[in-house]
């Protein structure tokens, strides 16, 4: 049997008052977006301009996977620049489209 950390439930549990707040900063970020592309794996992987602020960027994706936890993050900084790549089950895959955009 699958244990719940390896299939969260699909739910977000941040307070509907703190989402426009949460929205505007991801925004910011997103404001910094080169390129979106699919790796391998499904995940989406988004470049970022190299001014992007690294440190918002974590705090958002540490910030994120608390209230919805059926969404992983991964940041990168290597020769492409820096980047993130969200991964989600497949049903929250629309999800992942509304908040990050699409490829």
């Amino acid at each position: 049997m699958a244990s719940s950390r390896e299939h969260p439930p699909i739910v977000c549990t941040l307070d509907t008052g703190s989402m426009p707040a949460r929205l505007a900063a991801w925004q910011a970020i997103l404001e910094r977006v080169r390129a979106r592309t699919t790796v391998a794996d499904g995940a989406l992987r988004i470049e970022l301009d190299d001014d992007v602020d690294r440190a918002e960027l974590v705090r958002l994706a540490a910030a994120e996977h608390e209230c919805c936890t059926f969404l992983s993050f991964a940041i990168t900084v290597d020769g492409r620049g820096t980047g993130l790549e969200v991964r989600a089950p497949e049903e929250a895959m629309p999800v992942v489209t509304a908040l990050f955009g699409a490829t």
